[in-house]
């Protein structure tokens, strides 16, 4: 136990004065519900020329401290008596009292020894308290894990009862921060104590959905004072680069055939005007059993013999991909009549 007093304070009036011995007691660090401490003694001491009479003692705090102990009736000049408190905390963190006297009649002013005192517990630090994930493109997570520590710095275990990653905003949807952020391991664990002076980790990554900033908490569940503690997470998704539509998908050049001869004819002469879809750039022909040829338009053939004939064309797009056959057939017969 943490035991430190100071000398005597006076407070002083025209009719009268006293002093608390000592001005002020710290009762050091209890474990909540063991009991109160040992009473400590506080000598009041009538320092004046008057008697004073009727003395109010009273302790001002939260129920932490309380009087045990009083002697002081009327206390004449140079005379002293006795008033003891002791400290029986409720709860851990540290606490603050004021043992106060008062005379009827206000022939001394007002005076008081201060009190403080620890309630015995764990204590939780974070750090660091925030980690900041670099900038990472969507898609690409998770990132390389960032690492917290979880230390208890007070005098009794630390029981962790949740860990979690929230949001501090008042919705939560897919893609939301809390959950681009996820739990990756670490030390930590719901259930295992951590001693006084021990600590313990967390490990978290950071996989953003969206692009631009994203914040949201650690929350660490405990049985220490001011639980939940919390740490802060920073990340930025980093939208890819923008990208041109994709090109429609492949579109076979086609030929067709806009003029031609008749289907039965006696002209020896033979002209074609060729039509191409938007993705034919040329023309390939044949003639009967001639191979293709490049050809433009128009195709004309001339001194062609009498009989059957078929003519044929086909596309070509830039990349020199084929298309299918646009295919004529027609006869040339004799002009005089005879077949």
């Amino acid at each position: 136990m943490l035991v430190s007093m100071s000398w005597a304070s006076t407070a002083q009036a025209a009719e009268g004065a006293w002093s608390f011995d000592p001005a002020s007691w710290d009762f050091g660090t209890v474990v909540p519900g063991m009991g109160p401490t040992p009473p400590k003694a506080f000598t009041l001491t009538n320092t004046g020329e008057v008697e004073l009479q009727a003395i109010f003692v009273s302790i001002g705090s939260e129920g932490d401290f309380s009087l045990a102990g009083n002697t002081c009736g009327k206390l004449a000049p140079g005379a002293h008596c006795e008033i003891s408190a002791i400290f029986d905390p409720s709860s851990a963190g540290p606490k603050q009292g004021q043992l106060s006297v008062a005379s009827q009649g206000g022939l001394a002013p007002p005076a008081s020894a201060e009190l403080s005192g620890t309630g015995a517990g764990p204590a939780v630090s974070i750090a660091p308290a925030t980690q900041t994930f670099e900038p990472l493109g969507l898609g690409s997570g998770p990132s390389a894990p960032k690492t917290f520590t979880i230390a208890n710095e007070g005098q009794l275990d630390l029981a962790i009862s949740s860990i979690s990653i929230q949001t501090n905003q008042t919705y939560n949807y897919p893609g939301a921060a809390a959950e681009q952020f996820e739990l990756a391991g670490g030390t930590c664990k719901v259930g295992v104590a951590v001693s006084p002076g021990g600590s313990c980790t967390v490990d978290i990554t950071f996989s953003p959905t969206a692009p631009g900033a994203v914040s949201a908490q650690l929350r660490i569940a405990d049985n220490a004072p001011g639980a939940p503690h919390v740490a802060d997470l920073e990340g930025f998704g980093v939208a890819p680069p923008w990208q041109p539509p994709p090109l429609a998908s492949y579109i076979v050049p086609r030929a067709s055939i806009a003029r031609r001869p008749a289907r039965r004819t006696t002209s020896k002469s033979a002209d074609f005007w060729l039509r191409g879809s938007p993705t034919a750039s040329r023309f390939a022909c044949k003639l009967d059993d001639s191979p293709f040829r490049i050809c433009e338009s128009p195709v004309r053939y001339r001194g062609l013999g009498r009989g059957r004939h078929r003519f044929a064309v086909r596309a070509l797009d830039g990349s020199g991909r084929w298309g299918p056959a646009a295919v004529f057939r027609w006869r040339i017969g004799d002009p005089r009549g005879t077949h």
